[in-house]
């Protein structure tokens, strides 16, 4: 394995390419090039582009032009894309035979939960016929990636029509997350098919949407229900640990922040049952340096995947889900 550091250019509008940058900059094995969004292109001494695209720029179809001209002009690429019906894998392909080139889609954090805790789960247990994922999300006022503000996601709004336009475009990261349980927990014996999607907004007394809940079903055997909710006003850590570090004094608002963090932002529940049995396993996310779990693993999951990247061989590169590393797809490359 190669010790030089790769030098990486952060592309993308928002919060989360802005951590992106920050982190890799922050990274011995790492030099950041350059920060760039909307036309700029990648200055030259650039070997990986990691592209974070915001909820309009994706909306807008931009990553089908932006990826494969990247991948053209020889940048590798790790986005925090699905690789879904907007990056077709024929285009993908080209571009990366064009410009000796890799790419990786990381497909955000439902990946990187669904991947290590369904993997885990499905080897220790048999005879599975049914599973499900819950995903329970607090959005903050910021949002959380890919969109900009909570609004965005339709909570707060008064339209519950804006609630299922958001759940439907980010519909390929749920999408590939489905399709990741399917393989992991039934193998070459899973149904596949047409993944149904349903999508419920309820409103509070305010008229308002206060919670938005998105079932979606591979077939009869695979489930994926997230339950979307706003964060409360007194949703920084910060303010907790600092009345919790001075003994006989409360900051303001310090009790409301620890009964807020009793409630994790992220949460997600791994229900399965078989003929005989059902079990549950819950994985509770908190925030890490004021950062949403949820964007969190975002960025952890982009920066992980650059040195497997740039020592690939051009095409496609994805991840093994026995052990979590990312490998080249022999049957994309040919």
């Amino acid at each position: 394995m190669s010790t030089a550091r790769i030098r990486v250019t952060v592309h993308g509008d928002g919060a989360v390419a802005d951590r992106i940058a920050e982190r890799a900059g922050a990274r011995p094995d790492l030099a950041l090039v350059a920060r760039t969004s909307g036309a700029e292109q990648p200055p030259s001494g650039t070997d990986c582009v990691i592209y974070a695209p915001a909820a309009s720029e994706i909306a807008a179809d931009a990553p089908k032009t932006a990826v494969p001209n990247l991948l053209r002009a020889g940048f590798d690429v790790v986005t925090t894309l699905p690789l879904d019906e907007r990056l077709p894998e024929a285009d993908i392909l080209d571009a990366c035979r064009a410009g000796e080139s890799t790419f990786h889609a990381s497909a955000g954090f439902q990946s990187a939960v669904a991947i290590r805790v369904v993997r885990t789960v499905a080897e220790v247990t048999r005879d599975i016929r049914r599973v499900e994922l819950i995903e329970e999300l607090r959005v903050p006022e910021s949002g959380v990636y890919p969109w900009g503000s909570r609004a965005e996601t339709g909570l707060g709004t008064s339209d519950g029509a804006a609630a299922e336009a958001a759940a439907r475009s980010v519909a390929g990261y749920y999408e590939a997350g489905l399709r990741i349980l399917d393989e992991a927990v039934f193998g070459d014996a899973a149904p596949g098919g047409a993944i149904t999607v349903s999508v419920e907004a309820e409103l509070g007394e305010s008229g308002t949407v206060e919670r938005i809940g998105v079932r979606r079903e591979l077939g009869e055997r695979i489930g994926y229900h997230s339950i979307w909710t706003a964060a409360e006003p007194a949703e920084a850590p910060e303010a907790a640990a600092a009345g919790a570090e001075a003994p006989g004094a409360e900051a303001p608002g310090a009790e409301a922040a620890e009964a807020d963090l009793d409630r994790p932002p992220l949460r997600y529940r791994l229900v399965s049952a078989t003929d005989g049995a059902s079990g549950a396993t819950t994985v509770d996310f908190r925030f890490i340096s004021g950062l949403h779990p949820a964007d969190h693993l975002t960025v952890v999951d982009a920066l992980d995947a650059l040195r497997s990247v740039a020592e690939s061989e051009p095409g496609i590169a994805r991840r093994d889900l026995a052990i979590t590393y990312l490998k080249s797809d022999e049957r994309l490359r040919r």
